[in-house]
């Protein structure tokens, strides 16, 4: 089996896992039929007694029709609550990443996601070794860390309003956990001098936001370069700019510029409302970086685009000038894809016609990868202190 194969096998086996939050709407999913419990690692904490927690926990926002169970928090401190401790092919890192998975199952008995699973971990760390082989350049290497997390699952996503308080739902534990492992990544792990990055997608993007929101200890002083926070839903630009105000963290305007926050949601010309985008969304093209509506010229460019179709299709490359069309569109706070709606691209409208939030980051993986190198680059000349 070439590498060309072997990778389109993975892909096949692994990222069938974003499309299913659209299959609870529009069809069955059998690759998240429930995830049911199961015996937990020996090594791990024993499991919360529900009953205890009852009190405190905040409403679910998926009807459950059983006793709510919430797994213990993950021991950051424990090599085994971390699906990449400091993971990089070179002794000699230019850049560190800091990344936080999407919605990744489905369980309403269970639905807040359970580390100590091994069903659950090998579904986060094969999906993370999926994305990361795309993003990873080999030349310009970079050392990446990703904690397990207690998302929620899509049950749950799906029916929250990411405009509304997300600490009043089943949200707030990857939200907490987001937090506790980046204190954790900050003071033990975080070399100071070197540029971090951080990276999330959908709920995830949503987990860093909150992380960024809630820890003024980030600033570009400190090692931050960029947030890219792909799929991050129902964001305005005033709403971002009103949150960081006087932090010196602001809206991305650029192809290098640090300190910032890069997010956008993919659809077709022709796509209807969903519930990632509103009018007036935060938004940047990732692959010229602008804002202003510019389409991206790639009529010469020799990059691949990356897609997936579902768990019973194979993934697919195509040349990524197909992309030549591509816009940010600030009046819908989208990214405007010049790709064809019900097809592939997305899924057969999987997710809704047009919709290519599965494909967010998938899309302009070697796009984003060339950038984080480019804001790193920056960072060091900007921030970094001689030896």
């Amino acid at each position: 089996m070439n590498a060309a194969s072997a990778f389109l096998y993975l892909v096949r086996a692994s990222l069938a896992v974003l499309l299913c939050p659209a299959l609870l709407v529009f069809v069955s999913c059998s690759v998240f039929e429930r995830d049911e419990p199961e015996t937990p690692d020996a090594s791990a904490e024993s499991e919360m007694d529900a009953e205890a927690y009852a009190a405190e926990q905040p409403k679910p926002t998926a009807e459950i029709s059983a006793p709510l169970v919430i797994p213990p928090a993950p021991d950051y401190a424990n090599p085994a609550s971390w699906a990449r401790m400091g993971a990089t092919d070179s002794v000699l890192p230019e850049f560190e990443v800091f990344y936080i998975y999407p919605t990744l199952f489905q369980n309403k008995l269970r639905p807040v996601m359970d580390h100590r699973f091994e069903r659950i971990r090998t579904k986060a760390s094969d999906y993370i070794g999926l994305t990361f082989g795309l993003l990873t350049d080999p030349v310009h290497p970079l050392k990446l860390y990703a904690p397990f997390v207690r998302q929620a699952d899509y049950s749950t996503a799906l029916e929250t309003d990411f405009a509304s308080d997300l600490n009043e739902t089943l949200l707030r534990y990857g939200i907490e956990d987001t937090k506790t492992a980046f204190q954790h990544f900050m003071k033990f792990f975080h070399k100071p001098g070197m540029p971090y990055i951080l990276i999330g997608h959908s709920q995830g993007a949503s987990d860093l936001y909150e992380l960024l929101r809630a820890t003024p200890e980030i600033t570009p002083e400190s090692g931050f370069a960029a947030a890219y926070l792909a799929g991050l839903p129902k964001k305005t630009a005033a709403e971002i700019e009103r949150d960081f105000a006087g932090r010196g963290i602001r809206l991305g305007k650029g192809a290098d510029d640090t300190g910032v926050i890069l997010t956008w949601n993919t659809i077709a010309e022709d796509a209807g409302d969903n519930m990632f985008t509103v009018p007036g969304g935060a938004v940047i093209n990732p692959v010229n970086w602008k804002s202003d509506g510019t389409p991206a010229d790639l009529s010469g460019s020799q990059e691949t685009g990356y897609y997936y179709v579902s768990e019973k299709e194979p993934a697919g490359t195509f040349k990524a000038s197909r992309l030549s069309g591509i816009r940010a569109d600030p009046e819908r706070g989208a990214v405007i894809a010049g790709l064809p709606g019900y097809s592939e691209f997305d899924a057969s409208g999987q997710m809704g016609e047009g919709i290519f939030h599965a494909n967010d980051i998938f899309f302009f993986a070697e796009f984003l990868r060339d950038n984080m190198v480019r804001r790193a680059a920056a960072w060091r000349e900007q921030y970094a202190q001689p030896e």
